[in-house]
């Protein structure tokens, strides 16, 4: 797993160093999963912007946003990929990611 401890939350940084076995297993499913389809870097960030934004999120999100966008993501695709989960999950999780994707992106 790549090394992100600086814009890691402490508590992922504990969990890390308290149960690295259980860490490198979520980092080989994590990257296992992102490779055993045909999406690209972008579709997949895109994808879990969504997923973060339904399950209401906030900081998958805000990591998710800041990949999307490095992946070449335009702030339109992000704020449709979030746009995207509102008829299946509501408006206010919507609005918070949007607040969410609104600061990230800049």
């Amino acid at each position: 797993m790549k090394n992100r401890k600086s814009t890691r939350p402490k508590t992922l940084t504990d969990f890390e160093k308290n149960f690295p076995e259980i860490w490198k297993a979520y980092g080989w499913l994590r990257d296992a999963c992102d490779h055993e389809g045909p999406l690209d870097q972008k579709t997949r960030e895109l994808v879990k912007i969504g997923i973060e934004t339904a399950c209401v999120r906030k900081g998958g999100l805000a990591a998710h946003v800041r990949r999307a966008q490095k992946a070449g993501a335009s702030k339109g695709e992000v704020f449709q990929a979030i746009l995207l989960a509102a008829p299946l999950v509501g408006l206010p999780a919507v609005l918070d990611a949007f607040l969410v994707a609104k600061k990230h992106l800049g």
